[in-house]
């Protein structure tokens, strides 16, 4: 409806605490005059400004104010709205401002588009901008929505421009992203509106492959990394497991089962509005030990965007179908570690359906003492993206009398055996299996997969 982009800025305004809405530090109540078709809409964003500062964001709810003012809680009034002078429970006059555009004319859209992820990162002072670039055929956006969590939007940067044309991007600046500046503009993931910006719209209304949303925090005190998002378990311990290798660090816990801290499960996170089936995936990173160290920040960047890289890639083997099993196929040599953007083994195939399924097997070509391999199978869905059905982490031991491959059994991240692949009297099921064998010294060695 027309009237629903009705813009409306309003100066003069009065802002009153609510002590019912403490807790609910981001949203803000509105006079029920003001609420509803043709003003301002429920769950989409507010800008607030004291005179021409932009002091805050906020979130309209559902429910309309009780005093006909603007109400927040405590911590919300205090760290949106308030500057120095004002009473410590109202805040009046001429120079308080709420507003649901950027610019006349562009309600609900609070962010300005900007011209170039600097454009966001520095010229944003006073107000909030949104760089969204997606290539043609594009398949997987990388999102920054918290950009004070500092160093975020330098991750999503490093890719993105690693490959424009491959890596699409929403990232957000607001007010220059100062760092420190989280409680005045954070907007909690399954509450940010697509209508007040346009740019992640977009996405939300033609779906992407995959979404990766980088964040940063302090208060999960049970991990460094947390692998979230309403992607397949099964997916979330592969990237898991990739950022582990990649850190190569032990003290640094990487976890991505639900329950331990953000989750980020719920349909409305917008990293899982944005891509198709909702599979999106959600990382939260200590803000010191990861994004405060260099390093590590890339490594977690960089790990990310190789597990999509390598679904990206075409097959290192030709042909990829097969009109019967067993099938096999190796790559020969370790070249595939240095041939491709994928840096590790692609082995695809389409196999004909047999009662029962097939049975999967990957990793080192060859069984010596102390290699290792880490192994992804992927299941195509027939509706444009892959699912991850099972892998992980394979040591090779030699006891002197016979090499065996140990799959791993350690707590979450026990090695998943795919069952029941291509199980059905007809049709045919396309797998791929993503393989990095290596040797002690951590050097590729040539790596397998094989269909039974």
């Amino acid at each position: 409806m027309e009237t629903a982009r009705q813009s409306l800025v309003l100066t003069g305004q009065k802002f009153v605490v609510n002590s019912v809405m403490n807790g609910d530090d981001e949203r803000c109540r509105v006079p029920s005059s003001l609420l509803g078709a043709g003003n301002f809409q429920a769950n989409q964003q507010l800008l607030i400004r004291r005179g021409t500062t932009l002091r805050g964001l906020c979130t309209v709810d559902v429910v309309a104010s009780t005093s006909g003012d603007f109400e927040m809680s405590s911590a919300g009034f205090l760290n949106r709205v308030r500057i120095f002078g004002d009473p410590s429970l109202t805040a009046t006059g001429s120079t308080v401002e709420v507003a649901n555009e950027y610019a006349a004319g562009t309600a609900p859209g609070i962010a300005e588009p900007a011209t170039s992820l600097t454009d966001a990162n520095t010229n944003s002072a006073g107000k909030v901008k949104e760089y969204t670039a997606r290539a043609t055929g594009a398949q997987v956006a990388y999102a920054v929505p918290h950009p004070f969590e500092k160093y975020t939007f330098e991750q999503a940067e490093l890719i993105h421009n690693a490959d424009p044309v491959r890596n699409a991007i929403w990232a957000l600046g607001i007010d220059n992203n100062v760092s420190g500046s989280l409680s005045r503009y954070h907007i909690t993931s399954a509450e940010i509106s697509a209508d007040s910006f346009p740019g992640l719209g977009s996405f939300v209304s033609n779906k992407i492959t995959n979404a990766v949303s980088f964040h940063g925090e302090l208060s999960c005190t049970t991990s460094e990394v947390r692998v979230g998002g309403a992607i397949e378990p099964a997916f979330r311990q592969g990237v898991a497991e990739i950022i582990r290798e990649e850190l190569n660090d032990p003290t640094l816990r990487v976890h991505w089962k639900s329950g331990i801290c953000f989750d980020g499960t719920a349909p409305a996170n917008f990293v899982n509005a944005m891509s198709i089936a909702g599979r999106g995936l959600q990382l939260e990173q200590d803000s010191t030990q990861i994004l405060g160290n260099a390093t590590r920040r890339d490594q977690v960047a960089a790990a990310t965007k190789s597990v999509f890289d390598c679904l990206i890639d075409g097959a290192d083997n030709s042909p990829t179908s097969t009109p019967s099993t067993p099938w096999s196929v190796s790559s020969g040599t370790a070249n595939y570690a240095t041939s491709g953007v994928c840096e590790r083994y692609i082995a695809e195939i389409e196999v004909p359906n047999v009662p029962g399924g097939h049975t999967l097997s990957a990793g080192a070509a060859t069984c010596v003492d102390e290699h290792t391999a880490h192994v992804d199978y992927y299941r195509w869905t027939g509706v444009g993206y892959w699912v991850r059905i099972g892998g992980g982490n394979i040591t090779y031991v030699d006891d002197g009398t016979t090499c065996s491959a140990q799959l791993s059994t350690e707590t979450d991240y026990t090695y998943l055996q795919p069952t029941g692949v291509g199980s059905g009297s007809s049709g045919t099921t396309r797998l791929r299996a993503v393989v990095r064998a290596s040797d002690a010294s951590g050097a590729a060695v040539p790596a397998f997969f094989s269909v039974q």
